[in-house]
């Protein structure tokens, strides 16, 4: 009875192909409004069905989860762990396909990432294996939903079981019962990357609205699934609950200039940000469970009971007695007993692997407690909270430890704190108020984080050299998106290095355009990295590029990182933590690069640290900027030109004038125009200089964008606008108004502001335009060339009913999607005639607007049929599987309507 009740789910009855169906509209749509009326359609169907089969049952556990996980892959990344990357597909494929080992379609498998031709697919296995799939495969699985999660549930068990054959097993029954398309998504579900162009917060609020708040808390989805099912019913009590994990509550960065202020001008404290893992730990007697910050359970490792695992045996008799339940949130550290030091994250072990004979020990530092006995916490203040916590357990040292903090009030004793945490090679510092209380996955409630490498100026950069590359995935297909950099051997005096010793890899800092450019300035220079027989210019550890580039053709780019430190991967045997490109050192020859002399003495400096300087505030300390009083906001000339009238400045008595009491934050600037070039024009016209923006800041500045410039533009308060504008008021001495052509970004005022003056490719509505500004308008639209077929149909309906021009012959088929019966023809003559004859028509319905498509599929509108009626019975069976039906008309219904110049009644042509 049990069995046959587990069988009455919706996804037994729901066939895969519907799903796949669903997620190709869903990708191929181009709003985001018409992506999400697909997914609700899918939904709201699934909805209805369910309805009906549990028709007045209680209790039912039957939900939407089996095809959620397969619609968000990347949130089932513990249950849906398949150990398969896209070069173990490609060689099943072949295997299993029996493609010839160097044939063209095994070869397009292998080096999926490698661009081919024109268009390419170049990143996007999926779409590649779709087309060497298309012609081998069914033209429609027969799987259900519940059959494909039995069977990729199948591939995960496989996999921790690290049983091979099993996995090879399932996903040969995945392969043989699918279709292409339906590969297509089952790849993309397993790589967990769906490239849906809609996101995961989206398709959340169109679930439930109360969705994203209790995934947040629980990180179940198949609770979120089961507890939301009626969208008519929501949740009236979403907290922390024992034995499940949620998302911990984060900080955000702190901008030290506004410390005090931030913490709303009251007393604050301050820790030590540890650099560990971030844990939380359930209790319930002698029951305890791990979870970390994404919601992996780690209860294994740590141990389950006060009888197993690398942490539970010694702390389980540290918690008072009439500690029955708790929650505790902290940080998982690994602790030297010799030293009684807490090592540091970037050093060779991993906490959540450290085995039973290590030097080290796991040691939990414990910051926060949410639950004590029956009592949630997250609604006391966080003064409330640590009283509790220190009567929580005892600490142990080296085992359980509560984290120390102090009491502070000033912006200095931050830096003071911020120094001394620099000195002591610790990663930074924590800020919290007092009175915040814990809100899971929110990030900067009261809770502020600083890192010495968030302030400008406090850590060492290193110049290094580009010498190989890797071929990028998705949105970077096609390029480089991560390059190998080294530094060189010292060489005798007057000569250039010819040695250079691999140091780290490097995938971040520059935007797509810099990307773009970097590749394009070393395309032609790339060349494939043999393991047999590696360049000798070029020493590698195991870590080997795709492709390399010898160093005499090679830039040279500035990195700045968290720090040094041990790695066997590279032929240094150390690389960097956290490395991102900050910029291409123009300036320097490819020669001039860091040497292994200057990374052993950058190593030994600090221990490995990247973070040595002081930061100061005062004075006295260090000269600094000039305190200032607080400048009065100015008004923001926004740049749209009002119907041609010049911007008002009246306010502005004298050229030197231009920027008084006006505040610039000026992040980088140009080759030509650096930024204390900027900052000191700026300073000329009467502005004041930040290095933090704040709210009274006008403007940002930036002249590329770095890490800095993204977290301000994802802040989404300040405009970010390029060094240009400021290059033509230094030239004109007046507050030149803005124009699209001078913005990175807008904050929400300025960009609806510019949506009621330009279009969306930067072209007033009111003002003339010249050659020049013409040119960069057009620059800027997508080439046509770049569109396919579909999209110019769509672009051109579109104009066409804007303009009331869908009343125009030229305009006559063109919501039509038609299929000709061409392949009905006979080989004889008459028919070959005939068959010519339909060739034209279809031609001229092409001509006339419609969409002539060579497949009989979903979407056609119209089959048109000529002498040759053989295949009609054909047809109306085929369109018996067709949601939306179509209509079978003669040929005779195209030319009636040229010869009549509009469209003729379709029923008096029916077939």
């Amino acid at each position: 009875m049990a069995a046959s009740h587990t069988l009455q789910t919706v996804a037994a009855h729901v066939p895969f192909a519907d799903l796949c169906s669903t997620l190709e509209r869903i990708q191929k749509s181009k709003g985001r409004e018409e992506k999400i009326r697909h997914f609700r359609e899918f939904l709201d169907s699934w909805r209805k069905f369910h309805d009906a089969l549990h028709k007045n049952k209680k209790d039912v556990t039957d939900s939407f989860y089996p095809a959620m996980r397969l619609i968000l892959p990347q949130l089932e990344r513990e249950r849906m762990a398949y150990g398969i990357k896209e070069t173990m597909l490609a060689k099943l494929y072949i295997e299993l396909l029996n493609l010839p080992k160097d044939g063209k379609d095994a070869l397009k498998l292998l080096n999926y990432r490698t661009p081919t031709g024109a268009r390419s697919d170049a990143g996007d296995f999926a779409m590649i294996a779709y087309f060497v799939l298309k012609p081998r495969c069914l033209q429609k699985g027969s799987l259900t939903i519940q059959q494909v999660n039995e069977l990729l549930d199948s591939v995960a068990s496989s996999n921790s079981d690290k049983r091979k054959d099993l996995i090879k097993k399932s996903l040969l029954q995945l392969i043989t019962q699918s279709s292409a398309l339906e590969q297509k998504w089952l790849i993309r579900m397993i790589i967990k990357d769906l490239k849906l162009g809609i996101s995961q917060q989206t398709i959340f609020s169109v679930f439930h609205n109360d969705a994203v708040e209790l995934h947040n808390v629980t990180t179940d989805l198949e609770k979120v699934c089961r507890q939301l099912h009626d969208p008519s019913v929501g949740l009236s009590d979403i907290s922390i609950t024992l034995f499940s994990a949620f998302k911990p509550m984060l900080a955000a960065i702190a901008d030290i200039e506004r410390i005090e202020k931030d913490m709303k001008n009251q007393g604050f404290y301050i820790e030590t940000k540890l650099d560990g893992e971030r844990m939380q730990m359930h209790k319930d007697g002698d029951v305890y469970q791990y979870f970390s910050r994404n919601g992996f359970d780690y209860t294994q490792q740590f141990g389950a009971s006060s009888r197993e695992g690398s942490l539970t045996p010694f702390i389980h008799g540290a918690f008072r007695p009439d500690i029955q339940v708790c929650i505790l949130d902290g940080e998982m550290m690994a602790y030297n007993p010799n030293t009684q030091t807490f090592m540091q994250k970037g050093v060779k072990f991993d906490i959540k692997r450290m085995v039973e004979d290590s030097d080290l020990q796991t040691c939990y530092c414990v910051f926060d407690v949410l639950m004590v006995n029956n009592k949630k916490l997250g609604r006391e203040t966080l003064r409330k909270r640590y009283e509790i916590l220190s009567s929580t357990f005892i600490p142990i040292q080296g085992r359980i430890e509560i984290v120390q903090k102090r009491q502070a009030h000033t912006k200095n004793e931050v830096v003071d704190a911020l120094n001394e945490a620099i000195d002591k090679r610790e990663e930074g510092i924590m800020i919290k108020h007092p009175l915040s209380i814990y809100k899971p996955d929110k990030r900067g409630e009261g809770w502020l984080k600083i890192k010495p490498e968030y302030i400008t100026g406090l850590m060492d950069e290193l110049d290094i050299l580009i010498v190989g590359g890797y071929w990028g995935k998705g949105a970077r297909g096609g390029m480089m998106s991560h390059f190998l950099c080294a530094v060189a051997e010292k060489p005798p005096p007057g000569e250039k290095p010819s040695v250079f010793h691999s140091l780290c890899r490097i995938g971040s800092g520059y935007t797509m355009k810099e990307l773009y450019d970097l590749g394009l300035k070393l395309a032609k220079h790339w060349k494939p990295f043999s393991k047999k027989t590696p360049p000798s210019s070029i020493l590698c550890g195991t870590e080997k590029p795709e492709v390399y580039i010898e160093p005499c053709n090679s830039v040279i780019v500035q990195v700045k990182a968290a720090e040094i430190v041990p790695s066997e991967m590279y032929k240094t045997d150390c690389t960097l933590r956290f490395p991102r490109i900050e910029k291409i050192r123009e300036d320097k020859e490819w020669h001039e690069c860091m040497t292994l002399d200057d990374l052993e003495q950058l190593r030994g400096k600090a221990s490995g640290k990247l973070a040595s300087k002081h930061l100061y505030v005062n004075e006295n300390d260090e000269p600094r900027e000039k305190k200032r009083k607080a400048a009065p906001k100015m008004k923001k000339v926004i740049g749209i030109i009002e119907h041609l009238k010049a911007p008002n400045l009246s306010n502005v008595s004298k050229v030197s004038n231009v920027f008084e009491d006006v505040e610039f934050c000026v992040m980088s600037g140009t080759d030509q125009h650096p930024k204390p070039e900027l900052e000191s024009r700026i300073a000329e016209l009467g502005g004041y200089i930040v290095q933090n923006p704040g709210p009274d800041t006008y403007c940002v500045i930036a002249g590329s964008e770095n890490i800095r410039v993204k977290n301000i533009i994802s802040s989404d308060k300040h405009d970010v606008v390029k060094p240009v504008w400021l290059l033509e008021c230094f030239k004109t001495k007046s507050c030149v108004p803005w124009q699209p052509r001078f913005m990175i970004h807008m904050c929400p005022s300025t960009k609806q502001h510019f949506a009621r003056e330009y279009d969306c490719y930067g072209d007033s509505y009111f003002v003339d335009t010249d050659l020049n500004q013409l040119q960069e308008v057009f620059s800027g639209i997508k080439n046509s060339s770049e569109q396919t077929p579909e999209e110019m149909t769509s672009v051109i309906a579109d104009l066409e009913y804007r303009y009331s021009w869908d009343g125009s012959p030229i305009a006559m088929f063109r919501h039509h999607t038609v299929y000709m019966d061409l392949y009905g023809v006979i080989n004889d003559l008459n028919t070959k005639i005939r068959g010519t004859k339909l060739a034209i028509t279809a031609l001229e319905l092409q001509f006339y607007g419609a969409k002539v498509v060579s497949c009989l599929a979903e979407g056609v509108s119209l089959v048109i049929v000529g002498q040759d009626q053989s295949r009609v019975g054909k047809f109306k069976a085929f369109r018996r599987t067709f949601k939306k039906k179509f209509k079978i008309l003669k040929e005779s219904w195209v030319t009636d309507s040229l010869d009549q110049g509009e469209l003729q009644e379709e029923n008096l042509y029916l077939i």
